[in-house]
């Protein structure tokens, strides 16, 4: 019996000894280990649950550090793990921009667009002032010229939001590929959503197409009148298009994702 326990004992610390070391280990970047796996999927779970208790006005500007109080030790290490990694190794090869909140935000009520079966709203969003002023102008000759406009599906995203999103994605759609989410979703800090002043907008038409909701593509989005429209006249309201096809950051191609910015 003893030789029984001390062998439990042994091939216990042996599996005990194996996680951690994979704990340790650099992630794969091309998929996580099993460890890393789970470690991933407890801080997307953690934070979702967050997120969604808090108020609706909060969810795209929710502090970083809120977040991370509500894992535990091993998950913050975690995520700190893959934070930290440079964003070059991974494919992004954009630059950093800021993990400061603006103080200007302008807060945007959340709209109903879609079908009536696929209805769906865009939430709360924020803008700094300057670029939401510029939006609203463009809106209105884009409604002059053809009689339709965009909306705002994401404006300002704090650090703790992009941080939520890049777990979120990287669990539920990257299959656990640093690689492949890097192709989508960048780190806190490096997104055009959290530049304090040059901010991204993800636009989304009335009827819910935005590009990547549910099986659309970005054809989807670039094959829309809306689109065509921006192409030619954004520049006008200093909005610009991030990333084109072939760009070199190593983002894909994204049609409805447009930053403000003086040239």
């Amino acid at each position: 019996m003893k030789k029984i326990l001390l062998l439990l004992l042994i091939l216990f610390s042996a599996v005990f000894i194996y996680i951690v070391l994979l704990f340790i280990q650099r992630p794969d970047y091309e998929e996580l280990n099993f460890v890393h796996k789970r470690f991933a999927q407890l801080v997307h779970d953690k934070w979702e649950t967050k997120i969604n208790s808090l108020p609706k006005e909060e969810r795209a500007v929710v502090d970083y550090d809120i977040l991370m109080d509500e894992l535990n030790y091993f998950e913050r290490k975690f995520a700190q793990k893959l934070f930290s990694i440079n964003p070059n190794d991974i494919g992004f090869k954009g630059p950093f921009y800021s993990r400061e909140k603006p103080a200007n935000l302008v807060k945007i009520e959340s709209v109903k667009v879609g079908k009536s079966e696929q209805e769906s709203e865009t939430g709360i969003q924020y803008c700094p002032y300057q670029s939401y002023l510029n939006y609203e102008r463009m809106m209105k000759k884009m409604e002059d010229d053809i009689g339709m406009r965009l909306y705002i599906d994401s404006g300002y995203r704090s650090p703790g939001r992009q941080a939520y999103l890049f777990f979120y994605y990287l669990v539920t759609s990257s299959e656990f590929s640093l690689l492949e989410n890097a192709k989508w979703i960048a780190m806190p800090g490096y997104s055009e959503h959290g530049h304090p002043i040059n901010n991204a907008i993800d636009f989304i038409n009335e009827d819910g197409i935005n590009g990547f909701s549910g099986n659309q593509t970005a054809k989807d989005f670039e094959v829309l009148e809306e689109y065509n429209w921006l192409q030619a006249n954004a520049h006008l309201f200093n909005f610009y298009l991030s990333y084109p096809k072939g760009n070199p950051y190593g983002v894909e191609f994204e049609p409805w994702h447009w930053h403000w910015e003086v040239k």
